[in-house]
């Protein structure tokens, strides 16, 4: 009896340990860390990995691992396994502990070469589970020789309870912390970073049309801040306590889009196992952002013709209309006009959804937004990666400024990522930036006379005065016949 007793209380103990330990914190990294360790310590074996499913990549983060070989952990990270390969995907996918009590390394369900040569003997994989949905994957094994007795297992097996709550609570704790981090991102347009009197305009537009209930059609090259814009638009407006949800038409084929908009009902199609919602009744009350639009095929163009005239839709499959209250912010990178000409795009639902137009310039527009852009990009990495980097030396700004930007903000942050990575000084370099921009002379192309410059000059104060000539005129220095002649107004 005493005996008993005393293994009881060891069991006890030992969950409670682990209770407490994945209690302490909401940082998942750590928290894992802390657990795995006691796991080994209390199982008695070598090693360990514990894996996080990536919900959107279905992909398998080793996120802790102890006494595992270089060239594994290498392989994991890298080559990241998803769920249905190899072992721990295995056990994901089937929701089925493994427990192989001898040659493990030997067994075929392990596909890749690395964890073959890893000379495990002893293997136990358990799925981690919260709210009857595998999170994650728990593994220990052993190179030597070993035998755990019932106890130690059903401890073990005890013990993925708590954690895979851990994984659970520290995923809603990040996921409360985005939204948190996103409204203070774009409250009051803070995190919307401009000097160029171009975005200033677009901005005051955007300022006066964040609580109309009117469509907004948002066009700008690949990369120039479309989907900013309309969460800027919707985190500034009264939808703001309500969801935010994007979709991009140009990543999935037509049915599967359907399915994603609109939802299904059971029976709808093979597979259609139960109903479905769809994007629309999941953004009702708030805002549903559709980037390239253009993408859309005819039949779901007419589909989306219909919500946005009458604000209902038909799931697939159902014969009964469901009603919401969304509001459609669509973007572009595409002159819609020239769609409508060949007939890939539908006149009425342009104009539907062209009530208020926003057409975002190309950095290389606005180049007077670039060293601010890199410096705030700058700062935001540095910090992300522990460094002190601060400064951009004056070679490495004049690639930027003289780089064209195909990519616009969107390449101009990952250069900078890279930048930060890869720099061995205190400063970013020239030579720290990829080749095409580091090394990039100035465009010699370009027309650069007197004349031109002019030109430009005058278009800007013209923007800078909303239009107003006799104002601009008054900046320039110009009467107002000579201003409309050199602005070459008609």
């Amino acid at each position: 009896m005493p005996d008993v007793l005393e293994r009881q209380n060891k069991k006890l103990s030992i969950l409670y340990e682990i209770a407490l330990t994945v209690g302490k914190s909401l940082d998942l990294k750590t928290i894992l860390n802390e657990v795995l360790e006691k796991v080994i310590s209390f199982m008695g074996v070598d090693a360990g990995v514990i894996y996080v499913i990536d919900d959107e990549t279905l992909e398998m983060i080793p996120v802790a691992f102890r006494n595992i070989s270089e060239p594994v952990v290498k392989d994991l990270c890298e080559r990241r396994v998803k769920i249905g390969e190899c072992m721990c995907g295995s056990i994901a996918e089937c929701d089925r502990e493994v427990i192989i009590l001898e040659r493990a390394s030997l067994d075929p369900r392990f596909t890749r070469g690395v964890l073959k040569k890893e000379n495990m003997d002893f293997y136990a994989g358990l799925p981690l589970k919260a709210r009857n949905k595998v999170v994650g994957v728990l593994c220990v094994i052993s190179h030597a020789p070993y035998t755990p007795d019932h106890e130690l297992l059903d401890i073990l097996r005890a013990a993925t309870q708590p954690i895979g709550l851990a994984i659970e609570n520290a995923r809603m704790f990040e996921h409360t912390k985005k939204e948190v981090d996103a409204r203070m991102q774009y409250s009051n347009f803070a995190g919307l970073i401009t000097g160029s009197s171009r975005m200033v305009s677009i901005l005051d537009l955007v300022r006066k049309v964040t609580d109309v209930p009117s469509s907004i059609l948002i066009y700008g090259e690949s990369g120039t801040g479309k989907e900013l814009i309309a969460r800027a638009i919707h985190f500034n407006s009264i939808r703001r306590d309500n969801p935010f949800i994007a979709v991009n038409c140009a990543a999935l084929n037509e049915n599967l889009l359907e399915s994603e908009l609109f939802g299904y009902v059971k029976g709808a199609f093979t597979g259609a196992a139960g109903d479905k919602i769809g994007l629309f009744e999941a953004a009702d009350t708030g805002t549903l952002f559709l980037d390239e639009v253009e993408a859309m095929s005819k039949n779901l163009q007419v589909k989306l013709l219909r919500v946005l005239q009458d604000g209902t839709f038909f799931r697939v499959g159902s014969t009964h209309p469901t009603a919401v209250n969304v509001r459609i912010i669509a973007a572009t990178n595409q002159h819609l006009e020239e769609a409508i000409k060949t007939k890939q795009f539908r006149e009425d639902l342009y104009y539907r959804l062209n009530v208020i137009m926003i057409d975002l310039p190309p950095l290389r527009e606005r180049a007077e937004d670039i060293p601010l852009l890199a410096r705030y990009f700058l700062a935001k990495f540095s910090k992300r990666m522990g460094t002190d980097l601060r400064k951009i030396s004056d070679e490495a700004m004049q690639g930027f400024l003289n780089y064209s930007w195909p990519g616009n903000i969107r390449e101009l942050e990952n250069a900078l990522e890279r930048a930060v990575i890869v720099a061995e000084t205190e400063e970013i370099r020239a030579g720290d930036l990829p080749l095409t921009m580091g090394a990039q002379e100035p465009d010699l192309q370009r027309d650069w006379t007197l004349e031109r410059v002019k030109e430009e000059h005058i278009a800007k104060v013209l923007d800078l005065v909303g239009g107003n000539k006799k104002k601009a005129a008054k900046l320039l220095g110009l009467d107002t016949t000579t201003l409309w002649r050199k602005s070459k107004v008609e």
